[in-house]
């Protein structure tokens, strides 16, 4: 199964200058002036401690299916009791979290609000979405829209597959382990020299399952195949069970990706149908 702890993107620029470090902790009510210079100590912390540390307690609960006390919210942020007990007092009121009878905190009808403003906003159009249905609809197996942005392989459209055994879906927004994706893969396996560069220097390459591909000789290896084939396979490197293939939108310099995901072991019967799909369907889409 896929790692459950999703990562949020951002809106922020492409520099690479402009990616910020992961918040520090300070007082609640604790700013932060962001101009003194570039790649400066300053330009690396939130400017408003507070709303960093009240951002990270909506995913942390987000990230449990059950929710958290709050003593578990201050054990696992490192926070103190009254600023945690603050901190979700406040997210309450706003209807961004919820208290339970059990006296845990779950995410409030708001996020609601705003997890289906997210996706209306992050989609690209109905001709993605539309070219997506077509493709699951002749292979009958699930299909997402993968876009390069902001420095990140991140899932744009989702459409579910019609086979009753479907492999496990990654949801919208979601940019985590690019290296393990075959859309990722196809992606960063076409970027410029400093975007991959520049993605490299920022991400860990974890090794997800016992297949992925988790150093850069290795990976640049699978790049220079996947650039010579015009697209990319990925077997079980980012969940066990589950197989991808991945086909660029508008030729190897696009910065979107259709990828198929499927069972493993459906995978290596259909792949080569898959890609006939994939490539007379783009094909296709663009010709019209």
């Amino acid at each position: 199964m896929p790692d459950r702890r999703f990562r949020l993107i951002a809106s922020r620029s492409d520099n690479p200058s402009d990616h910020a470090a992961p918040a520090r902790q300070a007082g609640a009510g604790d700013t932060r002036n962001a101009g003194a210079g570039e790649g400066s100590a300053s330009d690396q912390r939130p400017r408003v401690q507070s709303v960093a540390r009240a951002t990270a307690i909506l995913v942390a609960i987000g990230n449990h299916d059950s929710g958290l006390h709050p003593r578990e919210v201050s054990r696992e942020l490192g926070l103190s009791r009254p600023a945690t007990y603050h901190l979700l007092h406040t997210l309450a009121q706003m209807g961004l979290v919820s208290r339970t009878a059990d006296g845990r905190y779950v995410l409030g009808l708001r996020v609601g609000t705003l997890a289906e403003a997210f996706k209306r906003q992050l989609a690209e159009g109905p001709q993605l979405s539309a070219l997506l249905r077509d493709v699951a609809r002749q292979t009958g197996e699930s299909v997402s829209a993968i876009k390069w942005t902001h420095g990140e392989a991140v899932v744009v459209d989702v459409v579910s597959g019609s086979h009753p055994i479907q492999s496990v879906q990654v949801p919208h927004g979601f940019a985590d382990a690019a290296h393990a994706r075959a859309g990722g893969k196809l992606l960063l396996a076409t970027a410029s020299e400093m975007q991959l560069q520049e993605y490299l220097a920022r991400h860990e390459l974890t090794r997800r399952t016992p297949h992925t591909v988790a150093t850069v000789p290795e990976l640049e290896q699978q790049f220079a195949r996947f650039r010579a084939l015009g697209y990319s396979i990925e077997k079980e490197e980012f969940a066990l069970g589950v197989s991808c293939i991945a086909y660029p939108v508008g030729g190897l310099v696009s910065p979107y990706a259709l990828v198929i995901s499927a069972p493993a072991e459906r995978f290596e019967r259909e792949w080569e149908s898959y890609l006939s799909v994939l490539s007379a369907t783009v094909s296709a889409y663009f010709s019209a």
